[in-house]
């Protein structure tokens, strides 16, 4: 009986968590996964999906600030992993942790690598334009996402409205079958392993609150509508209306309106709102849907418009301005 030692985070993680569990042959000795974070309007503290997930299958669950502080390092070796499976995890493992388990340590990957190494591929992805992506299985060495490659997905299509929670979704079911699927390989000593093609490497980085900001100016409307389905649903899109923040929580691309060349009107300028929420971005427009006022809940650009008239040829910008 192998035993399997489980490390994962968000939601996108449970497929894979319950992957593991149910695989025939092993057994799922531990589970690591974040420290509990406030979350809510009360910022009372929470567990993770993970750890909540573990804790019904009743499975012992760590959940250090650090991946080798001396909590973790005790319940790896009370454990004695074989392999360890890691799955949007959020922490990088040290060396100890990683030459621990005599069959490895695994990663699940939500990208075809070597595309998109780093710690935001779903976004990434999206951000970028890609039309596919997938999942990788890859062999964890002491090097971001730069391990051999044991096992990938089929290519995963992006669909025009994907945002980073639909295809994360999709993804974790992919990740899952992935696993399942490789288990066996890997307890036998005889798992593929493919280098990966350091020519094609691209990365990813944190995200941070801050760069869901649009620019109107600098941005074009499909990089900004990228952005969007890319954040959503962190850290989401906004600009200012003078000091006040304005989230952009719906939008969609569209034409630009017809402007009457008799009446000498000319094409506003870029971040100008529109009557209809016709907003012109550096290259292209698009329409807002729905918009969320500071301090308020998202509501219709129409119900803004009319609570707001004032807003209507109104300067979109990235930060406030007097």
């Amino acid at each position: 009986m192998r035993h399997i030692v489980f490390m994962g985070t968000p939601e996108s993680a449970l497929a894979s968590l319950k992957a593991v569990a149910e695989h025939p042959g092993s057994r799922l000795a531990g589970v690591f996964s974040q420290v509990d974070k406030p979350v809510g309007r009360g910022r009372r503290m929470g567990k993770s999906p993970v750890r909540l997930a573990a804790e019904e299958l009743g499975v012992p669950v760590v959940t250090p600030a650090k991946s080798g502080d001396p909590e973790a390092m005790a319940a790896l070796q009370r454990w004695r992993p074989d392999l360890i499976v890691v799955c949007a995890y959020g922490r990088i493992l040290p060396r100890r942790v990683l030459d621990l388990p005599p069959l490895g340590c695994y990663n699940l990957h939500f990208s075809l690598l070597p595309r998109w190494r780093g710690a935001s591929p779903v976004q990434a992805a999206i951000l970028a334009g890609d039309e596919f992506t997938g999942v990788s299985l890859q062999r964890m060495v002491f090097e971001l996402d730069a391990g051999a490659i044991v096992a990938e997905s089929d290519p995963v299509k992006i669909g025009s409205n994907e945002t980073a929670t639909t295809l994360a979704e999709c993804l974790a079911e992919v990740s899952a079958r992935l696993i399942a699927d490789s288990l066996a390989e890997i307890f036998g000593g005889h798992a593929p392993l493919r280098q990966q093609d350091i020519a094609r490497i691209t990365t990813c980085g944190v995200i941070r609150k801050e760069q869901g900001s649009v620019d109107w100016s600098t941005e074009s409307a499909i990089e900004i509508e990228r952005k969007h389905r890319a954040y959503t649903p962190w850290p989401g899109c906004y600009s200012y209306l003078g000091t006040r923040r304005l989230g952009l929580t719906r939008m969609e691309l569209t034409d630009a309106p017809r402007i009457g060349a008799s009446s000498g009107e000319s094409a506003p300028v870029s971040g100008t709102i529109g009557r209809d929420g016709i907003v012109p971005a550096k290259l292209g427009w698009l329409r807002l849907l729905e918009v969320q006022p500071e301090g308020k809940k998202a509501m219709p650009f129409s119900a803004f418009r009319n609570g707001n008239p004032w807003a209507i040829g109104g300067h979109l910008t990235p930060a406030p301005v007097e």
